[in-house]
C-alpha cells in the first residue's frame, strides 16, 4: 500500500529521543524536588523537636511550629497539583456519528482503511478554521493506550474542496499512527504540572495569608517558604525551557510526517493547496466574527458571509480562482521583502512555505480529484452553520428571527466599507504603508512617464524599505543580546548571533540607497500632479488639500506628545504607592490635561477635525473638558473620573488616525482624479 511508503525520518528519531530524554530529565529534578522538599520538612520537624525537647516554653513552641511549616508549605507547594481537579471544556464542539453523517464517515473509514490506523474515539465538528486530533490527556494516558478525537472546523469545511478536505483530514490521521504522540501526553502534563507551581498559585497564596495572619510564627514561616518556592519556581522555569523546545521541534517533525502521510494517500497538490488557503480562509473568519461581536445583530447564516468575504479577498488580491475559491500561489507575496529567515524555535509548526516546498518535493500525484465543495459531503448543512452561528453570536434562549443581518445586507455593507477605506486601484498600493510627501520641487516644466510612478518596481521599493528597516532593528537586538536567537539565515546564508554586527553596514547602505530612490520617485510624483492640476486649472485645489494635510499632520503631532506624557504619567494609577506620591503625580498629571483639554477645545472648532467627530465622541470630549472632579479623594480612587480619561484619550488615538485618514483619503482621490483625465501630449518638455 502506499502507506507503507512513508518512512520515519532521522530527523524525526532525533526528535523524539530528545523530547523523551528533556521529559526523563524533569522527572528526575521534580523527584530530587520532591526529595528536598521530604528532607527539609524532615530537618524542620526534628529543629522544632529539638527546641522543644530543650526547653518547652510558648515561644519555643511557637517557633518548633514555625519551623515545621516552612518544610509544610514548600512540600505541599511541589504536590497541591494533584489535588486540582482538571475539567476538559468542550462546550464549543458537537459530536456527530456516522448514522448523522454518513457521506463523511464513509469518507473517514476510507482514509482509516488506507493510514492502516485506528478510527476516531469520537468526532466532533467545532466552528473556527482548524482540524485537530486531540485525547484526553489524563494520569492514565501516559502509560495507557488511549484513542484519540477528531476535531473538524466548519470554516475549514466552507474554505475547501472534498479533495483538500480528504488530504487536510488524511494529515490528521498522519498524527493517529505516531507513536510519538505519546510524548505529547507526557509534555502535556509536564506542562500542567508546571504551570500549576508557576502561575496557579491563587489558592496556595491565599493559604499562605490565612495561615500567616492567626500566628506570628507562622507568618515568619509563610515568608521564609516563599522565598524557598521563588527558588523552586526558577528551576522549574529552566526545566520548561529545555522540555518545550524539544517537544516543539518534534512538533514540527511531525507536522511534516503527517503531510507525508496525507500526501500519499490524497497527493501533494491538493493539501498544499488548503495549507496555502488556510490563513487567507482564518483571517475572512476573524474579518467577518470580529464585524458583530461589537455589533447588537447577528448574521443569519455566519458561514455564507464567510465564504462571501473568502471570496472577497481573494478577488481584492487579484487571485485566480478554481472551483469557486481562491487560489494562493504563495504565502509570501508582494508585501513581504524581507530576506532574514529566524526559525522560530518556539513554534509548534513548520511555516507553510516550508511544508508546501517538501510536499511539492515528494510529487504524489492526487487520486480520484473531487472538485465538489466540501461542505457538499456533510447532511443538513445549513442547519450545523446555523447552529453554530446561534453558538457564536447569540445568548442562549434569545430570539434568532429578531434583528439578523442578511447575507445581501452585509455584503452591501462590506463593499460599501471597502470603498469608503480603500485608496484608488490607480496607486497600486503605493500607499497603503506610506504617506503622501510634498517636498520642494523647481518651477520647470517637465516630461513625467506617469506609468512609472506607481509600477511594482515603485511599490516593491516602499515594502523593501519596510523590509531592510524591521531587518536592521531585529539583526541590532541580535547583535545586541536581547534576542534568544543563535543563529539565522540572510539571503540564504547562515551566520552565528556574534557576527550578526558584521550585516549591519551594508543593510544601513542598502537602506539610503532605497530612501534616496523613493524619495526621488515622491518627487516626481509631486511635480507630476502639480503640474498635471495647473494644466487643468485645478491647482488651487491641490494646494488646499496638500496644505490640508500638513496642518493635520502637524496638529496630530502636537497632540501625540500631549497624550504621550499623559500615559506616562498615569502609570502610577496601576502600582501601589503611598498617598503623598498619589497628590503630588496628580498634581503633576493636571497641568499636561489642562494642556490636552485646550487642545481638544481647539479640535473641535476646527473645520478639518469636526466633521470628523462624531455625536457619541463630542460628547465624550465635552463631558471630559467639562470635568473638575478629583481623581482622588479621601484616601480612595474616583474609578468614574479616571475611566472617563482614558476613555477619552484613546478617542484622541482614534480620533488623529480617522481625521488623517480622511484627508489623505480626500488628496488621493483628488489626485486619481488627475491622474484619470491627464494626456501626456499636452505637458510641455
Amino acid at each position: 500500500m502506499l502507506i507503507d511508503q512513508v518512512k520515519v525520518s532521522e530527523d524525526f528519531r532525533k526528535y523524539t529521543l530528545r523530547a523523551s530524554f528533556a521529559i526523563a530529565q524533569f522527572v528526575v529534578i521534580y523527584i530530587l524536588l520532591i526529595c528536598g522538599a521530604v528532607l527539609l520538612t524532615g530537618l524542620c520537624a526534628l529543629g522544632g523537636y529539638a527546641l522543644v525537647y530543650v526547653k518547652f516554653t510558648g515561644i519555643t513552641f511557637g517557633l518548633a511550629i514555625g519551623l515545621f511549616c516552612v518544610g509544610f508549605f514548600v512540600l505541599f507547594f511541589l504536590i497541591k497539583f494533584i489535588f486540582k481537579r482538571h475539567v476538559v471544556d468542550r462546550s464549543g464542539l458537537t459530536e456527530i456519528s456516522e448514522k448523522d453523517q454518513p457521506e463523511l464517515f464513509a469518507m473517514l473509514h476510507e482514509i482509516v482503511k488506507e493510514s492502516q490506523t485506528d478510527f476516531p474515539k469520537k468526532v466532533y465538528l467545532s466552528p473556527e478554521v482548524n482540524a485537530a486530533v486531540f485525547y484526553d490527556s489524563g494520569f492514565w494516558s501516559m502509560f495507557l493506550p488511549i484513542r484519540k478525537n477528531l476535531q473538524i472546523g466548519m470554516g475549514l469545511v466552507n474554505s475547501l474542496t472534498v479533495s483538500e478536505f480528504k488530504a487536510v483530514i488524511a494529515h490528521e490521521f498522519g498524527h493517529f499512527s505516531q507513536r510519538s504522540m505519546k510524548v505529547g501526553s507526557y509534555v502535556y502534563n509536564v506542562n500542567y504540572i508546571i504551570y500549576n507551581m508557576l502561575y496557579d498559585n491563587g489558592s496556595f497564596d491565599n493559604m499562605l495569608e490565612r495561615w500567616g495572619s492567626s500566628n506570628a510564627y507562622i507568618s515568619i514561616a509563610s515568608s521564609l517558604a516563599r522565598w524557598v518556592v521563588k527558588g523552586i519556581q526558577w528551576v522549574l522555569r529552566k526545566a520548561y525551557n529545555i522540555v518545550n523546545l524539544n517537544y516543539l521541534a518534534l512538533s514540527r517533525e511531525m507536522e511534516f510526517h503527517a503531510d507525508e502521510v496525507a500526501a500519499h494517500l490524497a497527493g501533494s497538490e491538493p493539501l498544499a493547496t488548503a495549507l496555502k488557503r488556510f490563513e487567507l480562509a482564518d483571517y475572512a473568519y476573524y474579518f467577518v466574527s470580529s464585524r458583530y461581536y461589537q455589533n447588537a445583530r447577528g448574521p443569519r447564516n455566519f458561514y455564507s458571509q464567510h465564504a462571501f468575504v473568502l471570496t472577497f479577498l481573494g478577488e481584492k488580491d487579484g487571485l485566480t480562482f478554481l472551483n469557486g475559491l481562491p487560489v494562493v500561489v504563495s504565502t509570501q507575496n508582494r508585501y513581504n521583502k524581507s530576506k532574514l529567515v529566524i526559525t522560530d524555535q518556539w513554534a509548534s509548526h513548520p511555516s507553510v512555505d516550508d511544508r508546501v516546498e517538501r510536499l511539492m518535493a515528494l510529487d504524489q500525484q492526487m487520486r480520484n480529484e473531487d472538485s465538489r465543495r466540501a461542505y457538499e459531503l456533510f447532511r443538513e448543512i445549513e442547519n450545523i452553520q446555523q447552529r453554530f452561528t446561534s453558538e457564536l453570536f447569540f445568548a442562549p434562549g434569545s430570539s434568532l428571527e429578531e434583528g439578523l443581518q442578511t447575507d445581501q445586507e452585509f455584503q452591501e455593507t462590506i463593499l460599501k466599507t471597502y470603498r469608503e477605506g480603500a485608496f484608488s486601484e490607480v496607486f497600486n498600493g503605493y500607499y497603503d504603508n506610506k504617506n503622501p510627501v510634498f517636498p520642494e520641487i523647481d518651477g520647470k516644466t517637465t516630461v513625467i512617464d506617469q506609468t512609472q510612478l506607481f509600477n511594482e518596481e515603485a511599490v516593491d521599493r516602499i515594502y523593501l524599505e519596510i523590509a531592510l528597516e524591521s531587518d536592521i532593528q531585529t539583526i541590532i537586538a541580535i547583535n545586541e543580546g536581547r534576542s534568544q536567537v543563535k543563529s539565522f539565515d540572510y539571503a540564504g546564508s547562515k551566520y552565528t548571533a556574534d557576527e550578526a554586527a558584521f550585516l549591519l553596514p551594508g543593510l544601513r547602505n542598502e537602506l539610503d540607497f532605497v530612501r534616496e530612490s523613493i524619495a526621488k520617485n515622491d518627487a516626481n510624483i509631486y511635480q507630476f500632479f502639480t503640474q498635471t492640476a495647473l494644466y487643468q486649472q485645478k491647482e488651487r485645489q491641490l494646494q488646499t488639500l496638500t496644505a490640508n494635510m500638513e496642518k493635520v499632520e502637524e496638529t496630530n503631532a502636537g497632540l501625540y506628545r500631549i497624550i504621550e506624557e499623559m500615559r506616562e504619567q498615569t502609570h502610577f494609577f496601576s502600582t501601589t504607592i503611598t498617598f503623598d506620591q498619589i497628590e503630588f503625580n496628580i498634581s503633576d498629571l493636571s497641568e499636561t490635561e489642562a494642556k490636552l483639554k485646550q487642545q481638544l477645545i481647539e479640535l473641535k472648532v476646527n473645520p478639518l477635525y469636526s466633521e470628523i467627530i462624531t455625536v457619541e465622541v463630542g460628547e465624550i470630549l465635552d463631558k471630559y473638558i467639562q470635568n473638575s472632579t478629583a481623581y482622588f479623594a479621601d484616601k480612595s480612587y474616583n474609578e468614574d473620573a479616571i475611566e472617563l480619561m482614558f476613555q477619552t484619550v484613546n478617542q484622541c488615538n482614534l480620533l488623529t488616525y480617522q481625521t488623517y485618514f480622511a484627508h489623505k483619503k480626500l488628496l488621493l482621490d483628488f489626485m486619481a482624479e488627475l491622474y484619470n483625465t491627464h494626456h501626456p501630449a499636452n505637458i510641455a518638455s
